[in-house]
């Protein structure tokens, strides 16, 4: 009943935005320019190119480096507010977006490659987002 309590205290206590860190920030950042460098490429035709490839895989050392960065809290003994099923869920599959991305687009050399980048990249960032909220326990009733 206790856990219960704190839950429900942690979750009231944190406003919308507190979960909002540098981290989390670098990684919506990254993600949404990527996702809007793709889109403009598909729209213009092109499929992905050196610079979208390697914009895709700057996305991915920086996702790799944001679910580092929860596990080196959560070995360090904190854990988060949320579920931590949920949370590691998050995690696992926003690592995976990109790569899984630039192999379809590989596959797929065409202007829908470029889109299947854009479509990577904008759902890795806002899994991210909704990652640190689960860690901060926002909308956790």
């Amino acid at each position: 009943m206790t856990e219960l309590a704190a839950l429900s205290t942690a979750a009231q206590t944190a406003s919308s935005s507190s979960y909002l860190d540098v981290y989390t920030g670098i990684a919506l950042a990254v993600g949404l320019a990527v996702a809007g460098l793709s889109v403009i490429w598909g729209l213009r035709g092109r499929a992905p190119d050196r610079l979208l490839i390697g914009a895709t895989s700057l996305l991915q050392v920086v996702l790799l480096a944001y679910a580092g960065r929860y596990l080196f809290i959560s070995i360090g003994g904190e854990g988060p507010v949320g579920p931590v099923w949920e949370l590691w869920a998050y995690l696992v599959t926003i690592v995976m977006l990109p790569a899984l991305g630039l192999i379809w687009a590989k596959d797929e050399p065409t202007r829908w490659g470029s889109f299947v980048l854009a479509v990577a990249a904008f759902v890795a960032a806002v899994m991210c987002g909704r990652a640190a909220q689960i860690w901060a326990g926002v909308g956790m009733s």
